[in-house]
């Protein structure tokens, strides 16, 4: 799992601009497993028969940036696509992925030396006032790099092991669901199974669940799982009892968040549904929204099945390796219950 959770996250995904994390995800998928790709992007793997059934939606799309400017003297504007803290940008190096290949660069900051007035350091940086340094001396030359507005932005990212026991990477959100919902594709996909089970790989969550909105229009279920993170506030800078999820407690049923509130007796029945099959399951609110919320709509029951993750939306969110494989474990147990 880690192998192919450390290869998903490296992908440029800007939201957005999710072909490339699409491409790889085809490109693992077993042999003959029946596959759409709509107009925005979203991926739908299909296996079973019958009417009916589950969805379980991941979003391939992670926090960026667009380029949105080239100034004549070289240095790059960009803009934010989705909710990220502009408190994590300055020092960061930055990946644009351009038509010629990849030109990396560095978000600047002003040095103490340079302020006439040290209370400087205490402001937050906003996007509109950053500058991306790429190494270009004028803006044609940035150009000659291949440098375009509305080329995407990610971060630059490493994935760390810490203490055996967790991972720490920027966009585990939500591209560790990928990997669950790949793996269990490649677990399950010669079942025979009496309904069908929609994986769907969706765009643009971070821009509003858009491309879930357009897989519930377009595929039947009785049950959906959005399968994302559900931010922990256990951390010495949070209050616990705003993000009550336990990294390493096990996958986190997000009963209610801003976008969504499941009912209450579909969360015990699936909580029944772990518990026979030996999975940890805690039952959560957290804030934020998923792809169940979208789909919900549509009809099916929906619940959120979430991995508690540390710092979220930062370059160093951090998840526990077991509540993935438990998460895992719990979609296999969810499809025997309602398709098999």
């Amino acid at each position: 799992m880690l192998e192919l959770l450390e290869e998903m996250v490296n992908i440029h995904g800007v939201t957005g601009y999710e072909t490339p994390v699409r491409e790889f995800v085809e490109s693992k998928l077993p042999k003959g497993v029946k596959k759409n790709v709509d107009n925005m992007g979203d991926l739908v793997v299909t296996i079973g028969k019958g009417k009916g059934g589950i969805i379980f939606a991941a979003h391939m799309d992670e926090l960026g940036m667009v380029v949105a400017g080239i100034r004549d003297d070289g240095f790059v504007r960009i803009k934010s696509l989705g909710g990220i803290d502009p408190r994590i940008m300055p020092g960061r190096i930055l990946r644009i992925l351009t038509t010629k290949g990849e030109v990396r660069g560095v978000v600047g900051i002003k040095p103490p030396h340079l302020m006439p007035d040290r209370t400087e350091m205490n402001k937050v940086i906003q996007f509109e006032d950053m500058h991306l340094d790429v190494g270009a001396d004028s803006g044609d030359e940035a150009r000659k790099m291949g440098v375009e507005i509305l080329d995407p932005v990610t971060f630059h990212k490493t994935f760390e092991i810490i203490n055996d026991k967790y991972v720490a990477a920027r966009a585990l959100d939500d591209r560790a669901g990928c990997t669950i919902l790949l793996m269990a594709i490649k677990r399950l996909a010669k079942k025979k199974l009496k309904k069908k089970v929609h994986f769907a790989f969706t765009v643009q969550e971070e821009r509003g669940l858009r491309g879930a909105q357009l897989v519930g229009h377009q595929f039947e279920a009785d049950y959906a799982f959005a399968v994302d993170t559900a931010s922990s506030g256990r951390v010495p800078s949070s209050e616990p009892a705003m993000g009550p999820a336990v990294v390493g407690g096990g996958p986190a049923l997000r009963a209610i968040d801003n976008r969504h509130i499941s009912d209450p007796a579909f969360v015990r029945e699936v909580k029944t549904v772990a518990e026979r099959a030996g999975i940890p399951v805690q039952v959560i609110f957290t804030g934020g929204g998923t792809d169940a919320a979208a789909i919900e709509v549509q009809g099916p029951k929906s619940l959120p099945i979430a991995f508690p993750a540390r710092y979220t939306h930062s370059p160093v969110e951090m998840v526990a390796i077991k509540d993935l494989e438990d998460i895992l474990a719990l979609v296999v147990a969810l499809v025997e219950e309602y398709a098999a």
